[in-house]
């Protein structure tokens, strides 16, 4: 069997909690109404000028509406966070100069520690834009609100280079290219602190130590080396995050596929109803390397295949998301659970959902030569703005865990 072969398509963020009502806010140097569910970009920055009289034209795309000065992007969805506050918004805007053109598109803009509007250019996964001081920041976390305006978006360098190459400039323009105002009330709320405790009584997930290393762009399958050995059998469960199954089971909520199993429904703190938490997937191929010292499991590596998916499903939410075929990488602070992931009728990208803590699992044991790793916790990886689950959960959230145990020949 053949791994590695999907085809790159999206980064997908997904909500986790609540119905989103969205009302928003005009800038305030130039107050007027905007339809509800949109956010404004007012183009008329320094750097948007320079386009211009370069005469590059600037225009709305997608699901975005307006004009070359003022852009309404509908947001589709967000996330008030104790650590951090994001809003995925659809559609986008294009810079034209003669035949050649750049298309920006899924767009995210992340408050936080760091604040920046992310998205892609063409292809192309960037930093498009520094969020610079000032402006109006309210948020309120208990309450599931924001509300911004006249926040300045400044061009990152690697935007400027990917912006100059595509439209064929002679330079780089930099400097302040837009504003952005936008408000909701009744966002999602974000995960819980750090500090937070899990709820062992329905999972017995463990929070993670840290968020782990950023995914590669693009990302590689892992190579087996020369002296691994076949993985002869091997199971998998993934215990989903408990918000973010409640969220989904107000709309049509989940279903397996492919091989994939559900365990039965249960009551977890947080909801009255009974809703399926976690998920199996069958084996399908895998190795292990024993590293330099085959008696210590502390070098061990190993990459084991599996096959089946789970839908999450909230059409009301327009949220139809496909994670299939599990990769669990194991290699002590590398190890991650990289899934095939798609969006409604969109191809599949894979991504790694979760950083996996080995050393915060629940229990590690061999057994007849079957190596168990109970419950791993999983974390939003770093820099992972991206990756399905990231944004909405700052990097290092716990987004449930991984028990997987696996067998190899004599």
């Amino acid at each position: 069997m053949i791994r590695g072969t999907v085809t790159r398509a999206f980064g997908f963020a997904i909500a986790a909690s609540a119905a989103i009502a969205i009302a928003v806010l005009t800038a305030a140097a130039a107050p007027a109404a905007a339809a509800p569910g949109q956010a404004v970009l007012e183009v008329s920055g320094p750097a948007a000028q320079e386009l211009r009289s370069d005469g590059v034209k600037i225009a709305p795309s997608g699901a975005a509406k307006g004009g070359p000065r003022r852009i309404a992007l509908p947001l589709r969805t967000g996330l008030v966070g104790s650590t951090a506050t994001v809003l995925r918004f659809g559609g986008g805007f294009s810079l034209a100069s003669g035949k050649h053109k750049a298309r920006l598109t899924d767009l995210r803009l992340t408050l936080g520690r760091r604040a920046g509007l992310a998205g892609k250019i063409g292809g192309e996964t960037l930093g498009l834009f520094r969020v610079l001081a000032g402006g109006q920041r309210e948020t309120d976390v208990a309450r599931g609100s924001v509300r911004l305006s006249g926040l300045r978006l400044k061009l990152t360098q690697p935007a400027a280079q990917a912006l100059a190459g595509k439209l064929k400039l002679e330079s780089p323009v930099r400097g302040v290219f837009a504003t952005l105002s936008a408000a909701d009330e009744g966002l999602p709320q974000g995960a819980p602190p750090a500090s937070a405790t899990p709820d062992k009584a329905t999972t017995g997930c463990q929070l993670p130590g840290g968020a782990g290393p950023a995914p590669e762009d693009p990302l590689p399958v892992a190579e087996r080396p020369a002296g691994a050995v076949d993985v002869t059998g091997a199971s998998l469960r993934w215990d989903v995050r408990d918000s973010f199954v409640r969220y989904i089971n107000t709309g049509e909520g989940t279903s397996v596929f492919g091989g994939a199993t559900a365990a039965a429904p249960e009551v977890h703190p947080g909801s009255s109803l009974p809703f399926t938490y976690a998920f199996g997937f069958p084996f399908a191929e895998g190795w292990l390397d024993r590293g330099p010292n085959p008696a210590d499991p502390a070098d061990d590596r190993a990459a084991i295949y599996f096959d089946g998916g789970v839908r999450f499903l909230y059409s009301g939410h327009g949220i139809d998301l496909r994670t299939s075929a599990p990769e669990i990488e194991l290699g002590g602070g590398t190890s991650r659970a990289i899934f095939s992931v798609a969006e409604g009728a969109a191809p599949a990208e894979r991504q790694v959902i979760v950083n996996l803590d080995l050393g915060r699992a629940a229990g590690v044991s061999t057994s007849g030569g079957t190596i168990t790793y109970d419950r791993v916790p999983g974390a939003i990886p770093s820099g992972a703005a991206t990756t399905t689950f990231a944004g909405f959960y700052a990097p290092g959230t716990d987004f449930g865990c991984f028990t997987v145990s696996y067998s190899v020949g004599s």
